[in-house]
């Protein structure tokens, strides 16, 4: 069995022969099993194992990087005289300064399941299925799909000034997406899990809270085009602010102007009732780990407190070209790290602080509104709007959820929405990477078909 750690130290001593001023060397060994279940039916299933390694080398500032699948020494030796090569024919870069310094890696619990690792495709395949039978016999499902992925390996990292580390990592997914028909009406319903490990009472509810989703949106009626308060669950919250955070706070975005917070650090932004941290120590959390891709130690950020914009999200390089420290936001390609390409700057586990009010308390606060369950659009991250169609969403009507309403859209400037929270729900879920409770906006535009 290869060593990864003395691999990558031994691959970062022979690239730093070929003389560049800095280098890293990340190297893998992960297995991936995926079932997809389409319509009732096994569409497919996969596995693979996918050991590699990666080199990126530095001459005069300027990057080159290349990977290699497999971990033999011809194959390595050629990824890295092309990344050397690569590095030479860029043009110098005077605002690279450095790569981390040699540090202790954070102590993370949850970043490994035996009981995933040890899942064999057939186990897979399984939950697969287990979950598509979860539609039950109701003869209003029209149609059912499912999907579980599992991944597992080591990842190992090394670096010119020293550092090498090792981690274990596992991921585990499970989405069902069932749809309804009754005559001409049809409604679909979406629910997930992420993590690092295994949920038995996920697998059971995933599926369950789709199927009655998807019925109770075949009753349906109509809105009015205007404003109106918004009730945003957990769900909607995960995809658009997870997308949100991860790439309007990205420092690169910020230094070239493309994020619509550019030049708005230290700024009241949103309500005292939005918290925001991105916590890559949080136990069992789809971004979590103890060094990030460069080698930084994992720690735990404040992005918003009481609405005040605190930090940007930086690696090695932006960090150095604007004279801080690193966040420790390195990715190398989210919860299973791939030797595949160079890191990029992500958040890792974005989590939203809890108020204190029910999801039901926020429905009958609202006399007339909206309750939207999930969408699958994001903002403009250069401008901050977002315009984006309600994929489930639910009138409310004298304070009592209603009919679901169909193609409705809702629009509001990230800024606005920022602003008009003003009830933030006591109980939290994991979506899309994102830890949330359920969130209302006091008002935003909704596009209605009446």
């Amino acid at each position: 069995m290869v060593d990864l750690v003395e691999l990558a130290e031994r691959v970062v001593k022979s690239v730093m022969k070929l003389g560049p001023s800095d280098c890293d060397v990340i190297v893998t060994d992960s297995t991936y099993y995926t079932a997809d279940i389409e319509r009732g039916s096994m569409k497919q299933s996969s596995a693979f194992k996918d050991p590699g390694v990666g080199v990126r080398a530095y001459v005069n500032g300027c990057a080159g990087f290349s990977s290699c699948t497999g971990h033999d020494l011809a194959s390595i030796r050629k990824a890295a005289e092309q990344a050397v090569e690569l590095a030479r024919s860029g043009s110098p870069d005077k605002d690279f300064k450095g790569l981390p310094e040699k540090a202790r890696p954070a102590k993370v619990a949850g970043l490994y399941e035996k009981r995933v690792a040890e899942l064999e495709p057939a186990d897979v395949v399984d939950m697969a299925i287990s979950m598509a039978d979860g539609a039950g016999v109701d003869k209003r499902i029209h149609s059912v799909n499912a999907t579980v992925s599992a991944g597992s390996g080591e990842v190992a990292l090394a670096n010119s000034n020293g550092f090498s580390g090792l981690q274990r990592m596992t991921s585990f997914e499970a989405i069902a997406d069932m749809v309804a028909k009754s005559g001409s009406k049809m409604f679909s319903g979406i629910d997930g899990c992420w993590g690092r490990r295994i949920d038995p009472k996920a697998l059971e509810s995933v599926p369950r809270e789709a199927r009655e989703h998807a019925i109770m949106g075949l009753k349906q009626t109509k809105i009015s085009t205007g404003e109106y308060p918004v009730v945003i669950d957990p769900l909607a919250v995960g995809f658009v602010l997870g997308e949100t955070i991860g790439i309007a706070l990205n420092a690169e975005s910020i230094q070239r102007k493309r994020s619509f917070l550019a030049g708005k650090l230290g700024e009241k932004l949103g309500s005292d009732l939005l918290t925001v941290h991105d916590d890559p120590t949080l136990e069992w959390g789809s971004g979590s780990f103890s060094f990030d891709g460069e080698g930084v130690p994992a720690m735990k950020k404040v992005l918003f407190d009481r609405g005040k914009l605190k930090t940007y999200l930086y690696d090695s390089y932006t960090s150095g070209k604007d004279s801080v420290r690193s966040t420790g936001n390195s990715s190398r390609g989210g919860s299973m790290w791939t030797f595949r390409r160079p890191p990029s700057i992500s958040s890792s586990n974005v989590v939203v602080k809890k108020g204190d009010a029910g999801i039901e308390e926020m429905i009958r606060d609202t006399r007339t509104g909206i309750y939207l369950r999930l969408t699958f659009d994001y903002p403009n991250m250069a401008t901050g709007e977002f315009s984006g169609l309600m994929m489930e969403s639910f009138k409310i009507e004298d304070g009592e959820l209603g009919h679901s309403l169909r193609q409705s859209t809702m629009g509001i400037s990230m800024l606005d929405l920022f602003s008009r929270i003003d009830m933030v729900g006591k109980k939290s879920r994991v979506a899309f990477g994102v830890t949330a409770p359920a969130l209302r906006v006091s008002r935003a535009k909704i596009g209605g078909s009446a």
